[in-house]
């Protein structure tokens, strides 16, 4: 169970034309995903693809709700309730992992969930002629979880969550100021606050008369999509789909959220006091306010790529190995359904200081910004990011893998079959679209986080 953000998406059997695709950028044909799609009287949506070449089937359940469906006061609320998925339903009656380890199937990268700030999914990897077993898991927990939750399976949830949030960000180097960029691009009532593990008292504060009006209004067939990847028979499968899902009843239609992008009328600086991290790191993060399939986000993510991906990004060619002054460096461009942001992470070498780092990031900055990177730069940026999409899709399921990219194209573009388009959008980005996309939105609105370690910040206070 993960709170993290799941990314980049992306069937391919085609192991040789592959290689010859992405290592010559020559793209004759691009790999496409068989599917069917069709839908349940009730609004489940499934999506059927065959793939015999080996004996397992992956099934994935996504719930279109996530961190941007909270009200303001129930932050991570939504994280929460995918702990709560997991502690059993009313025929299952104990957690799904019991029944699943018996097949075969062990928690962890085969059988999980995750949420992020748009959706929550459940999937699991189980042999061929299991497909049954999946299927009524995860019928149980859409429609027949409420009847099995109590106030000591809350407090258990609770009590988990909270120790993630310990874990993950407050006893994790850099987690802090993690949260303090949600909590200054997104401040209250955004309910991306607090990102989206939420704050301890909000999460202790769940009650379960929350959890049964959340359960009611997300958890419903018609505010979901199931995607079937792998070695079985479609005929087979409609039959069980129709007989584990056909009666869940539909809920009321959940209205979209608004994007409500992250908005800076100036740079804003602060100073993170970190009291795990041993060393400082300097975060300069943009709100760029882009969108999962924004018409620029296939730049951005180019941009990240030539900045700091690889010993040759421009990032590390520069602070790492040349000038010596930075040990790690590190790019994201978050598109997220709400607004996202663009992030660049700069981590001092030991003997530097984060202030030292400020004015050479800047100089890099307007550097790709004047001269654009080079057409060499792009086209390795372009491969890495389709290598990795076509990486993807050779799996069936668990974190990524084919059925995830089925979904997450069924709900973004309504379009399961978005591969190609997708690799398309790629491909065509240019040098000048990149350097037009760092001069848009590298902008001087922006927050500049010096993470220093807790002692450091403290001596200085006088």
């Amino acid at each position: 169970m993960n709170s993290t953000p799941a990314s980049l998406r992306y069937p391919a059997r085609l192991a040789a034309a592959l290689l010859f695709v992405v290592t010559t950028n020559v793209f004759a044909a691009d790999p496409t995903i068989p599917f069917e799609k069709y839908q349940l009287k009730n609004g489940l949506t499934v999506i059927l693809s065959e793939d015999h070449r080996l004996p397992q089937v992956a099934v994935n359940v996504w719930y279109h709700v996530g961190a941007a469906n909270q009200v303001p006061g129930k932050s991570g609320f939504a994280h929460l309730f995918e702990h709560m998925m997991f502690s059993g339903s009313k025929h299952v009656g104990k957690s799904p992992f019991a029944v699943l380890e018996k097949i075969g199937t062990s928690a962890g990268s085969m059988a999980n969930g995750t949420t992020n700030n748009d959706r929550t999914n459940y999937f699991e990897v189980v042999p061929s002629n299991e497909l049954p077993t999946a299927l009524w898991l995860e019928s149980d927990r859409m429609g027949f979880l409420l009847e099995t939750l109590d106030e000591k399976k809350l407090a258990i949830q609770r009590d988990v969550v909270s120790n993630e949030r310990r874990q993950s960000y407050e006893n994790r180097p850099y987690g802090t100021a993690q949260l303090t960029v949600c909590d200054t691009l997104y401040p209250k009532p955004h309910p991306y606050f607090d990102c989206v593990i939420g704050t301890l008292a909000e999460i202790q504060s769940a009650s379960m008369g929350d959890l049964r009006s959340f359960f009611h209004q997300f958890y419903a067939p018609n505010n979901a999509s199931i995607a079937i990847v792998g070695d079985f028979d479609s005929k087979v499968a409609k039959q069980l789909v129709e007989k584990y899902f056909a009666a869940l009843p539909a809920a009321a239609p959940v209205a979209k959220p608004v994007p409500t992008p992250p908005v800076l009328t100036h740079e804003v600086s602060l100073t993170v006091p970190d009291k795990v991290a041993q060393v400082g790191r300097l975060m300069v993060v943009w709100p760029s306010g882009i969108t999962p399939f924004h018409p620029d986000e296939a730049a951005l993510d180019v941009l990240s790529q030539v900045l700091t991906s690889g010993r040759t990004s421009r990032f590390y060619r520069s602070l790492v190995f040349e000038k010596q002054v930075a040990s790690d460096v590190g790019s994201d461009n978050g598109a997220l359904g709400l607004g996202g942001y663009f992030e660049i992470d700069v981590t001092p070498r030991q003997g530097h200081a984060v202030a030292e780092l400020k004015p050479l990031v800047d100089g890099l900055i307007k550097d790709i910004q004047e001269k654009g990177p080079t057409a060499a730069e792009v086209d390795r940026a372009k491969r890495n990011i389709i290598a990795a999409a076509l990486r993807s899709v050779e799996r069936i399921g668990g974190f990524g893998g084919k059925a995830d990219t089925l979904n997450n194209y069924e709900m973004w573009r309504g379009d399961p079959g978005y591969l190609a388009k997708d690799l398309a959008r790629y491909r065509a980005v240019t040098p000048e679209i990149v350097k037009a996309a760092a001069q848009k939105y590298l902008t001087s609105k922006r927050l500049l986080l010096d993470v220093e370690p807790a002692a450091h910040v403290t001596a200085a206070a006088p």
